[in-house]
């Protein structure tokens, strides 16, 4: 999701923000290797769907796996092109983030332990994404890492009660409401980044987007 790059990004400037064109082009990595992502697991559900859900684009015909499979790989690539343009440090935590979805997408999803891990995982290396395009040194600000730690336990514990949605009652309304309350956290980072104006004008506009964003959760399944 582009808010944890930018999150990322405005968490490890603090008051030595600069404003250019690096949290941009590290929140569209962020969104392209996001969208990636959720090409590639249905393209790794694609048996089961046959079987159980064959009215699905894939498994129904409507969208050949051979595109879907092309599609993922042209935006993980334009993900990596984003990458190239913001320093090594950047191209560890693009290349790791690349490796975390291709293991969570085809190996690790249906493990309940390992599962919940990387997905946690990826929402935090997205976020430290941004905060390498922010200092293209080793080592960043503590909060960066704090919101990182932050968004990823709050994903793989979201993740983990997801597993069980379809057992207990209310579980399924409760795990959108968690999922809802992302866009608020990704704004509470930027409040809290220490970055003035910019900060506050960055969190207010992932505020605004939180009304469409639960509108489009509504009208379209996420995979």
């Amino acid at each position: 999701m582009p808010g944890d790059p930018l999150a990322g990004y405005l968490l490890a400037s603090g008051p030595n923000l600069l404003l250019n064109a690096r949290p941009l082009l590290a929140a569209a990595a962020g969104l392209f290797f996001y969208a990636a992502g959720l090409i590639l697991n249905d393209v790794a559900d694609l048996p089961t769907d046959r079987r159980e859900r064959p009215g699905r684009p894939l498994p129904s015909g409507r969208i050949p796996p051979r595109r879907a499979g092309l599609s993922a790989a042209a935006l993980l690539c334009a993900g990596a092109l984003c990458v190239l343009f913001l320093g090594r440090p950047a191209w560890w935590f693009g290349a790791s983030l690349i490796a975390s979805v291709m293991v969570y997408d085809f190996l690790a999803k249906r493990n309940a332990v390992a599962g919940p891990i990387l997905m946690g995982l990826c929402r935090g290396l997205n976020l430290l994404l941004g905060a390498a395009a922010a200092w293209p040194v080793r080592f960043w600000p503590p909060p960066a890492w704090f919101g990182a730690a932050a968004l990823a336990l709050y994903v793989l514990l979201v993740s983990r009660l997801a597993r069980d949605e379809t057992a207990v009652p209310g579980r399924p309304r409760l795990i959108g409401l968690l999922l809802g309350l992302l866009l608020p956290l990704q704004a509470a980072f930027t409040f809290c980044s220490g970055t003035g104006r910019a900060g506050a004008i960055a969190g207010a506009a992932l505020l605004a987007l939180w009304p469409l964003n639960r509108l489009w959760s509504r009208r379209f399944s996420a995979s």
